[in-house]
């Protein structure tokens, strides 16, 4: 079977036809005027918040549902071989890790050979790919186990927020650097009291002629001790809904005003920072879309992500580096062992079915907050598994953390302690599972202390 595809799955599948039952009556029940003002006013504000009442919004997703195709075009096919090619010429023999020149080397390869900026603009640099034509590059690059470029945050989700909602002049002035990695941006989100809490950002701009004056404080940036420029976003009002009164601000890093602190990480790294803003000053024109819209510019930038196919591939590259592990320890009969690969197999094939839907929602003009989400959610946990296995299979040798044949590398060790990091960045994990309950499966916000009828066993 094909490792990438267009998901193709009927709505009105046999298995939802087996477990549809006729629905009994309930007897009317006269709902008191009070209780009814108080229904209509809970139905009212939850229609009023972004992305409105979940009941309605999963009904019209089970309506609108498209089907898999699990097959390539020939021009696909054609693709794939030239990305191979490619690679197989153009690979460097290296991680590339923490090695900057080489990771801007690496990149600006990438995009002289057209495969960077897969569906933007061919005005703007971009190599005009189609969702398909992305999907493929990036199985292969995983493959392939190409190292990261270096203006990732850029690509996936800077870079795709201003074409969608910049100005011609933005477009014009930030896409070719990034693409070409002359410019490398860091994302501002996390705030010390607002989290994956983003709605309750405090940091401040406040309009000052044909510029914005900010005052606040960023922390979890990663790589902002080496960019050059800031995706931030701002409070510009206190007025309204909390989300209401937020923008984004392109912000210059070499701008007064500025002081970044590395944050030193437990694996010895320091890619994450603290970025202090006092009074800086940013032109109006560096605001990306309207004022008040950062949010909606927020939540579409972080569904853009590459697509879930080559993040399974990923995993199933960790499943070798497990199973060679534990051959090489002579654990592989250890039936404990076998069990905890066999479930981490699954749960790798979940992630690559789940991949090709996003990638038919992505070929549909869809965006799936909602699947992200769930994707988010489970493929964080999946990455801690792996680690957290390769430890144990590893035995005493898993304390070793440098270049050393007997605990492969080093590699379980650093990923081990870089994975703690996974189920908290980008939104927490208690945040993706409220998603899911509040908009997907249309669970109040509300708890609530009736308890389950005494039938019921749960």
């Amino acid at each position: 079977m094909p490792a990438v595809a267009v998901a193709r799955f009927s709505a009105g599948s046999a298995a939802q036809r087996i477990w549809t039952r006729p629905r009994r009556k309930r007897a009317e029940t006269v709902i008191p005027a009070q209780v009814a003002a108080r229904v209509a006013g809970s139905q009212r504000r939850r229609a009023d918040t972004p992305g409105g009442d979940p009941r309605r919004r999963s009904a019209r997703m089970r309506r609108r549902r498209w089907p898999m195709d699990l097959s390539y075009t020939p021009v696909e096919e054609t693709f794939r071989a030239r990305v191979r090619a490619w690679l197989a010429a153009n690979l460097p023999e290296s991680s590339l890790q923490r090695d900057l020149p080489a990771m801007r080397a690496w990149q600006r390869k990438l995009h002289a050979a057209g495969f960077l900026g897969g569906a933007w603009p061919k005005e703007y640099g971009g190599a005009g790919l189609s969702p398909m034509e992305q999907a493929i590059l990036n199985e292969e690059l995983a493959h392939a186990r190409a190292p990261q470029v270096v203006n990732a945050m850029a690509i996936w989700w800077v870079g795709p927020a201003i074409i969608r909602y910049g100005t011609d002049a933005q477009k014009e002035r930030f896409i070719s650097p990034i693409l070409n990695a002359d410019e490398i941006w860091a994302t501002g989100y996390s705030e010390p009291s607002s989290g994956s809490d983003m709605a309750a950002a405090k940091t401040r701009a406040v309009r000052d002629g044909d510029h914005y004056v900010v005052n606040g404080q960023k922390i979890w940036t990663t790589l902002a001790h080496i960019s050059d420029w800031f995706f931030v976003l701002v409070r510009t009002s206190a007025d309204g809904p909390k989300w209401g009164g937020l923008s984004v601000l392109l912000m210059d890093m070499r701008s007064p005003g500025i002081d970044i602190r590395p944050i030193r990480q437990i694996d010895g790294g320091s890619e994450f920072n603290e970025v202090f803003m006092s009074d800086v000053r940013v032109p109006v024109a560096n605001r990306l879309g309207a004022e008040g819209q950062g949010w909606e510019i927020v939540s579409s930038a972080l569904v853009n992500e590459r697509s879930g196919i080559a993040g399974s591939i990923r995993f199933d590259q960790a499943l070798d580096w497990l199973r060679t592990t534990a051959r090489e320890q002579h654990k592989l009969g250890d039936p404990r062992v076998r069990q905890r690969m066999a479930d981490l197999a699954t749960k790798a094939a979940i992630m690559r079915w789940a991949g090709m839907r996003a990638l038919t929602d992505s070929l549909h003009e869809r965006m799936n907050p909602h699947l992200s989400a769930a994707m988010k959610l489970m493929s964080t946990s999946l990455v801690q598994e792996f680690s957290e296995t390769g430890m144990e299979v590893l035995g005493p040798w898993a304390a070793l953390m440098d270049d050393s044949h007997l605990a492969a590398g080093g590699r379980w060790a650093n990923q081990f302690l870089f994975d703690r990091a996974m189920t908290i960045a980008g939104g927490t994990s208690e945040v993706q599972r409220n998603i899911v309950a509040q908009r997907v499966l249309g669970l109040s916000t509300r708890p609530t202390t009736k308890r389950p009828p005494a039938s019921r066993p749960w």
